[in-house]
């Protein structure tokens, strides 16, 4: 899908042109200094990229529910393959809270007014990439952690920059229960 976004400012119409991350490093980067594309979430880790990647994810948030944020970034349109791979870094955050903790004491830019309980961890998986494979969002309705598909896209015009930020839901099944209601009415 072409997504075309016009700028009206002024009487005048601007196309504003995408501007795709150069590198997934690059992407990372951004949303490390612009943490507030995430909306609740405090990044209190960033991955230094070293050749091999030990099995932990690329950032470690933290939200206001007091969840561990696991994310992890995408610079290429995400298929189901990052399922397996959220899943890893989710199960191995749950168990390894001593890493977890030792992250969190390490941060500096570690919240106050947040706190987690330690015994046990509550995990957020959120997925960050400029688009989704169609059937992810039905495949990761079936993943028992929490898990956001976050969108965001980037446009540009002359020196103006445009974030398009979109949580990609699965609106397009409706849950059992639901059927169930309808077939009892009709």
């Amino acid at each position: 899908n072409m997504r075309n976004l016009y700028w009206k400012t002024n009487g005048l119409t601007r196309n504003l042109l995408p501007k795709p991350f150069k590198s997934e490093a690059e992407f990372e980067q951004y949303i490390f200094k612009n943490q507030d594309l995430l909306g609740d979430i405090i990044i209190l880790y960033r991955q230094i990229r070293t050749g091999n990647k030990k099995g932990i994810p690329d950032m470690l948030g933290v939200d206001q529910d007091s969840r561990i944020c696991i994310i992890e970034m995408k610079n290429i349109q995400v298929d189901e393959e990052v399922l397996p791979q959220v899943l890893g870094y989710a199960f191995w955050a749950e168990n390894n809270p001593d890493s977890i903790k030792a992250i969190w004491l390490e941060a500096e830019n570690r919240p106050d007014d947040i706190q987690i309980d330690w015994d046990s961890l509550e995990i957020r998986i959120i997925v960050v990439a400029p688009s989704y494979h169609s059937n992810l969002p039905k495949l990761a309705s079936k993943i028992n952690y929490p898990i956001d598909l976050v969108e965001i896209q980037r446009f540009s015009f002359e020196r103006e920059e445009f974030i398009v930020v979109e949580t990609i839901e699965d609106s397009m099944i409706s849950k059992p229960s639901d059927r169930k209601s309808t077939r009892l009415n009709s």
